[in-house]
């Protein structure tokens, strides 16, 4: 039960965040974070693949698709990074390391350990994307820490029998919800500023 949750949200955090980076030509997800998601995908669906995991496989389709979309909008959309070549080299050569690096690691039985460290990372990449210039504070951007963060808790208590992933989980929770109280904060004050700024016009 709580695997399919968090599919469903993190599903829903994709579609979001695609949503996102059309609206506001920006994205709402830091490089790393692309970078680390997108490479781990890639290596999972291909294990799927070749495993012949059905349910899995389904489901990795589905997040690599919603992946690749974000991906494409990073390297092609015209935000403020699409021309920026030194951050699309460096998110290409991140990719293809990921994919050389996971393969060894997914064969050793250690896939859904690093599923967790990965999520760990991206979760504290988040917390500093939040205090960067390059986020808008809005509904959508809050709605996209909350759906990340309810298919985090679901997948912690899937796996969270594991001893690392319990700690790992742990951590991850306490960084999703110190990124959406900055971003809530954020955005409330910046709603008060512009009330107040046309008040006193």
């Amino acid at each position: 039960m709580f695997d399919i949750l968090q599919a469903s949200f993190w599903s829903i955090t994709y579609v979001l965040l695609v949503i996102y980076a059309i609206k506001y030509k920006m994205h709402g997800i830091p490089l790393t974070a692309i970078c680390l998601n997108y490479g781990w995908e890639t290596v999972a669906l291909i294990r799927s693949i070749i495993n012949g995991a059905k349910v899995a496989l389904v489901i990795h389709i589905a997040w690599f698709v919603l992946d690749s979309i974000i991906v494409a909008l990073f390297l092609f959309h015209e935000t403020r990074l699409c021309h920026a070549l030194k951050q699309k080299l460096m998110f290409l050569t991140t990719w293809l390391l990921l994919i050389i690096v996971l393969f060894p690691v997914f064969e050793n039985g250690g896939m859904l350990l690093s599923c967790f460290m990965i999520d760990l990372i991206m979760s504290v990449a988040f917390l500093f994307f939040a205090f960067g210039k390059e986020l808008v504070f809005s509904p959508l951007s809050i709605s996209i820490g909350i759906t990340k963060f309810v298919g985090d808790i679901c997948a912690w208590f899937q796996y969270r029998y594991n001893p690392i992933v319990e700690i790992i989980g742990i951590i991850v929770m306490i960084c999703n919800s110190a990124y959406i109280l900055i971003l809530s904060y954020k955005f409330y004050f910046e709603i008060k500023n512009k009330n107040r700024q046309e008040d006193e016009i």
